[in-house]
């Protein structure tokens, strides 16, 4: 008797593969639906505020006045502190939503932070599967520094996409073309070339930290494996040659028209002074060690859980996959730790490696991986932090008004006085608000920790972590959608200014 049915293999495969695909669609929906409720949704919602939003949409309002696509103005003067890839989206984005409002000056920002969520989603997947892709996407969606600055008009951004999607085309041509041993021909694929490119946009974004960003990474992460022949086939000379034609379409025709002054501070002022004397925004080296983990919280609590869980060896050896997100993080950590300006918006770029690594560690931890049972603790104590931590920001908003006018001494620790000043910031910003306005936040936070420690006891890690996921995106919409308005006329020039004109 022959059976009535017979399995062909290729025909499962090829479902096998309408599935996978189907199931990345419905991830990459999910996290296009998320980003644009926490980023896009209401953006326009309160002015521009200083320091930098008026002048970036100011900029790219006399470029469109002016016809002038090569040499910006601000105020009728000559603009040389940034290259000009940022201006030129919000031109085009005047021109899509009719204007230029706030939304249309922060609708770049917000974009291509939603672009920078989904490229971490693709590395993820590539590097360790499609559910570590989609944590590792939610979890930098939700941290703090990188969802404040996908609502504001800010060149960071921009510069993120572009270095991340670099990294990726990297990655993607490295681990598709690795070169095996006795191997005479070099038959690597073109994805190379994206690496160049990606960096060549981000040196138009925001010059020369563009290029260098990542292929420092890059470099450090092949010499770290004494990966010579790597090296040698990275295409280095085409790849600067394609590099170089499309930075010098824009910086020649500018320096021919704004001459060696505007070369020189473009290159040399805004950029090599900043990095070497610190011409403004002068901080010391361990500023970041205070700064970055409040900056990305929730998810600080569990990064270092992440690295050591990383860098225990499996069959003696480091993951490599792991030593390119590590390396990646620490280049770009260190090298604006040893820049004299420093400001907490500039760490932007490794906010992708952090969240892929965050991202691993939860991955392995809802699969009941083996290997992490004797590693619980990393998960565990975080989420005990959480839930004080929830608590302690329950205080802290119905504290608001003394927190405000609190007063430092002057022999306090600097890191410590760092920690206070950033508490009094967001103390001044709520001391604006009506009281009702903080109440929904406090019942969120304890209802939170609440739910957090029953979750916990009861071992649901997938809603463990989706309840932190929730609590990071319902305040931060919450903040930015119903606390800004009512900030915004104490933050907005546009009411002083009616003052002025009105008097």
């Amino acid at each position: 008797m022959f059976p009535l049915t017979s399995k062909n293999p290729s025909k499962e495969k090829a479902q096998e593969l309408k599935r996978f695909i189907a199931k990345t669609r419905i991830q990459v929906f999910i996290l296009l639906v998320f980003c644009s409720l926490l980023f896009i949704l209401g953006v326009g919602r309160w002015d521009l505020w200083n320091p930098d939003e008026p002048r970036y949409a100011q900029v790219a309002r006399e470029m469109v006045d002016r016809g002038d696509w090569v040499l910006m103005h601000v105020n009728g003067n000559t603009y040389e502190d940034k290259p000009p890839l940022f201006f030129w989206l919000i031109a085009l984005s005047s021109f899509l939503w009719q204007g230029f409002t706030s939304f249309s000056a922060r609708f770049p920002s917000a974009f291509l932070s939603t672009l920078t969520v989904l490229l971490t989603f693709f590395l993820g997947k590539k590097l360790y599967g499609s559910r570590a892709g989609f944590l590792s996407a939610l979890i930098l969606a939700t941290s703090f520094e990188f969802a404040y600055l996908s609502i504001r008009a800010n060149i960071d951004a921009t510069l993120t996409f572009f270095t991340t999607a670099s990294l990726l085309f990297f990655l993607q041509w490295y681990q598709s073309n690795k070169v095996e041993e006795g191997e005479k021909r070099d038959n690597r694929g073109l994805s190379i070339y994206g690496f160049y490119i990606g960096m060549a946009f981000a040196t138009l974004a925001k010059g020369p930290v563009g290029f260098i960003l990542p292929l420092l990474v890059s470099l450090a992460y092949l010499l770290f494996q004494k990966d010579w022949k790597t090296i040698k086939r990275m295409r280095l000379l085409t790849g600067m040659v394609l590099f170089f034609m499309i930075v010098l379409s824009w910086y020649l025709p500018a320096v021919l028209k704004g001459g060696q002054n505007f070369l020189n501070e473009t290159l040399l002022h805004h950029t090599l002074d900043r990095f070497v004397k610190g011409s403004s925004h002068i901080r010391p080296v361990y500023y970041y060690l205070s700064n970055f983990p409040v900056d990305f919280l929730p998810w600080f609590l569990f990064l270092p859980g992440a690295i050591v869980y990383g860098l225990s060896k499996r069959k003696g050896k480091i993951s490599k996959d792991f030593l390119f997100l590590l390396v990646w993080f620490v280049v770009i950590f260190l090298f604006f730790s040893f820049s004299k300006g420093k400001r907490a918006i500039y760490l932007l770029p490794l906010y992708p490696a952090a969240s892929l690594l965050v991202g691993r560690f939860w991955d392995d931890y809802l699969s009941g991986s083996k290997r992490y049972s004797s590693r619980e603790i990393w998960i565990s104590l975080p989420i005990y932090l959480f839930i004080i931590f929830f608590f302690l920001m329950g205080m802290f908003l119905y504290l608001v008004p003394a927190i405000a006018n609190f007063s430092v001494e002057p022999s306090t620790p600097k890191i410590l006085k760092m920690i206070v000043k950033g508490a009094e910031s967001g103390a001044k910003y709520l001391s604006y608000v009506p009281r009702w306005s903080v109440i929904p936040f406090i019942f969120l936070l304890v209802g939170s920790s609440i739910l957090l420690s029953l979750a916990h006891v009861l071992k649901y890690k997938s809603l463990v972590f989706m309840l932190i996921v929730a609590t990071a995106g319902i305040n931060f919409f919450y903040g930015t959608r119903v606390i800004f308005p009512l900030v915004n006329p104490y933050k907005s020039a546009r009411f002083i200014s009616q003052e002025i004109v009105q008097t």
